[in-house]
């Protein structure tokens, strides 16, 4: 993983896409504002998480060599994809827990 800010942005960003769309095809999760900010949140937990639990870094292991020509690049992808997984779990949960009434 990348030690500087930039990794916690993609994280987020990553996150915070993936939440808007699982939050809004579940309709819920608080709108577009509540949808980014759980997603980001997920996204960067996520990022956390690949980083220091072994279990969560054996399977973002997997995509962390997609472009093996570019090590810069690879690692940018590899967290994009951690965090929409994290921000579409939590952008998921949040849509079916979170609705509006």
């Amino acid at each position: 993983m990348d030690p500087t800010i930039l990794a916690y942005i993609v994280q987020a960003v990553g996150g915070a896409v993936a939440g808007n769309i699982l939050g809004a095809i579940t309709r819920g999760g608080g709108g577009i504002a509540g949808r980014t900010i759980v997603g980001a949140i997920g996204g960067v937990a996520a990022g956390y998480a690949a980083g220091n639990v072994a279990a969560i870094g054996d399977i973002a292991a997997n995509w962390s060599n997609l472009m093996p020509d570019d090590a810069v690049m690879s690692g940018h992808i590899a967290n994009a994809i951690t965090g929409a997984a994290g921000g579409g779990i939590l952008g998921l949960i949040s849509g079916l827990l979170w609705r509006k009434s």
